[in-house]
């Protein structure tokens, strides 16, 4: 059974203090490049030496807060960009993803997964319609691989593919109040919900402009936030991530989150025939679920889940992929994990470990959510 590597195992309690990224080789920041003297700031590595992304200001409590009740900041300097241009680029990249966008309009974003032939995931990104141009906006480790992977499927089509990333920094402004702060950037788009689980809006800016920007945002009042709030709010969504709770291992429909981001009504692309194999004759090997544990016990990323205790002969039968404390279920853990699909029904037990001993836990599917913006 493949076993995501996680990007951050749980929200703990930390020393804060100010950690600049020591290298100079990663890619810079809004938030690297600016903070008040008053803010306590830890930053986390995202992908081997990719970037260094804020994990928070000093109060994840008060981020969370922000993210759930207003409006907080969050520099996406883990997003890369590549963009798509030309007459044919609708048709082009209609046929690379698993979503339909042959109807894409100026304005739209939707999830999408990308395909290699044998149907597994090379990633998911969001695409985005603009007035000259497709944007796909992936995950900054995985930008080079999905390059070279478009680069290869450019025959005849009257497009060009580049990569932008280094021109272009992403933003992103999330909370029920997010989408009223307008204009601050060249280009801007609605995060759809199924991405994080919360309303949002990506600004564009260039690189220069975005410390000048994060700078004039915290000064006005917004909160800046890091990775943990963000974070235990898409896990308390239950919502995957690539990266952390699948990977390019996985097929779509291990991820649970095929609803948001495959159309089983459009033309052929690459990778649809494992897809609807899938579909209507079987099911995958393995899948996301939540588990349900009732308490403040949390089994961290990357723990063992065993179908009875180790005393009485049990198996291994998954893994952890995300978690965290949840303050919307009054303090209770909310799980994310892969399974077995022989035990991803609905009520099922199941044992993960936490520390020394198992506990319990019943297993739920993930809800499917829709990403159409």
């Amino acid at each position: 059974m493949t076993i995501p590597s996680p990007l951050h195992d749980c929200i703990e309690q930390h020393e804060l203090y100010w950690s600049k990224p020591e290298s100079t080789d990663t890619r810079e920041g809004a938030s690297t490049g600016y903070m008040e003297d008053n803010l306590l700031c830890e930053f986390l590595p995202w992908g081997e030496e990719a970037c260094s992304v804020l994990a928070t200001t000093g109060s994840v409590e008060l981020e969370y807060a922000a993210l759930r009740k207003h409006v907080g900041v969050f520099d996406a300097v883990c997003r890369g960009t590549i963009a798509i241009q030309g007459e044919d680029r609708l048709a082009f990249i209609d046929r690379l993803t698993t979503q339909k966008l042959s109807d894409l309009k100026v304005g739209d974003a939707r999830l999408a997964f990308v395909l290699g032939r044998k149907g597994r995931i090379i990633t998911d990104v969001i695409v985005v319609s603009e007035q000259s141009r497709i944007l796909v906006d992936c995950d900054v480790t995985v930008v080079q691989t999905l390059l070279d992977h478009f680069e290869k499927y450019v025959v005849a089509d009257d497009v060009k593919v580049e990569n932008t990333t280094q021109a272009e920094h992403r933003l992103w402004f999330l909370g029920p109040h997010a989408n009223e702060l307008q204009g601050l950037g060249n280009s801007q788009f609605f995060l759809p919900e199924p991405f994080l689980g919360i309303n949002g809006v990506a600004v564009s800016v260039s690189p220069e402009e975005a410390v000048d920007l994060w700078k004039r945002l915290v000064e006005q009042g917004v909160r800046p936030v890091g990775w943990y709030a963000l974070n235990m709010i898409r896990v308390e969504e239950l919502i995957p991530m690539f990266r952390i709770d699948y990977d390019n291992a996985n097929l779509p429909h291990e991820t649970s989150s095929c609803a948001s981001r495959v159309r089983f009504d459009k033309g052929c692309y690459l990778g649809q025939e494992v897809v609807a194999r899938m579909e209507s004759l079987g099911r995958p090997k393995q899948q996301l679920v939540s588990l349900e544990i009732s308490g403040e016990e949390l089994p961290i990323a990357g723990t063992q889940i065993w179908d009875k205790e180790s005393d009485d002969e049990g198996k291994s039968i998954g893994v952890v992929t995300s978690s965290a404390m949840s303050p919307m279920k009054g303090g209770d853990v909310s799980v994310i994990a892969m399974v077995k699909s022989a035990y991803a029904s609905d009520g099922t037990i199941v044992l993960p470990w936490v520390g020394s001993k198992q506990i319990k836990a019943a297993v739920h599917p993930l809800k499917p959510k829709e990403g159409v913006v």
